[in-house]
């Protein structure tokens, strides 16, 4: 079972073999940004993990020039911050985490979106495949129920995310779905801060509440209530937004402690 921060599980060639499989003429570093951007926002590495260039790259069986291409990408995008230590003469390279701020900037962008999304899958529910959103709220219940037993090492968020696309998609406005795109690696992250917070706490109560809450945005959609599915999507965003500074907070504590 991998943990986080595992750099077997992390760097497994394996994973740059399939992605040249997929695509033989990709650059070598364009596979690493794509490795590293993924751990990064699936919270394989924590926040201000540190990222050594020589590890990564005999980790993954290249050379250090495609890997630094690969940090210099993400350093770019705010994922890797970079530091000067030892009188500026060596560099080093830690995961991004985001401010309380931005966090709450980013939540007011994806309640919007999601807000409206929702209310416009209600008003033209005949669009949506209400079946595949119940496949992917039950999934998430699923993932939920591994963790609490064990059998997980960290509540998946993937079918999460996969909830909320499924939905801005069924829109079929080109442009929600553009600005939705746009943001959303960035609501990956929170989705998994939030739900990792839930799952440290081992909050049974909060994690089924998530749960409940795309039950009821699905059945709002199903019935078709606009406004009902918008208004239980806030509260679901709001609910979210709450969980994922406690557990910021959380955090911080923890690292006071010691």
């Amino acid at each position: 079972m991998a943990e986080k921060n595992d750099l077997a599980f992390i760097l497994d060639p394996n994973k740059l073999s399939r992605i040249q499989e997929e695509n033989p003429f990709v650059r070598i570093s364009d596979a690493v940004y794509d490795i590293l951007e993924e751990a990064i926002l699936s919270s394989q590495y924590d926040p201000g993990a540190k990222l050594k260039i020589n590890t990564i790259a005999e980790q993954l069986g290249v050379s250090g020039t495609p890997v630094r291409e690969a940090i210099d990408r993400l350093i770019l995008r705010g994922l890797v911050v970079e530091q000067v230590v030892e009188g500026k003469k060596y560099k080093s390279y830690r995961v991004f985490d985001m401010d309380d701020q931005d966090i709450a900037q980013l939540f007011i962008a994806r309640k919007a979106i999601d807000g409206i999304a929702a209310y416009l899958c209600a008003e033209k529910n005949w669009r949506v495949d209400v079946s595949h959103l119940q496949d992917h709220a039950a999934r998430f219940r699923a993932a939920m129920h591994e963790y609490i037993e064990g059998r997980s090492a960290w509540l998946d968020a993937e079918a999460d995310r996969a909830f909320h696309t499924e939905m801005v998609n069924a829109t079929q406005n080109p442009y929600l779905t553009n600005m939705y795109h746009t943001i959303d690696k960035k609501l990956n992250y929170l989705s998994v801060r939030t739900c990792e917070y839930l799952a440290v706490q081992r909050k049974r109560e909060d994690l089924q509440r998530i749960c409940s809450q795309h039950d009821a945005i699905v059945n709002a959609i199903r019935m078709g209530f606009p406004q009902l599915a918008r208004q239980v999507m806030d509260e679901h965003i709001d609910f979210c937004e709450a969980n994922c500074l406690n557990h910021r907070a959380f955090s911080k504590m923890k690292e006071n402690q010691f």
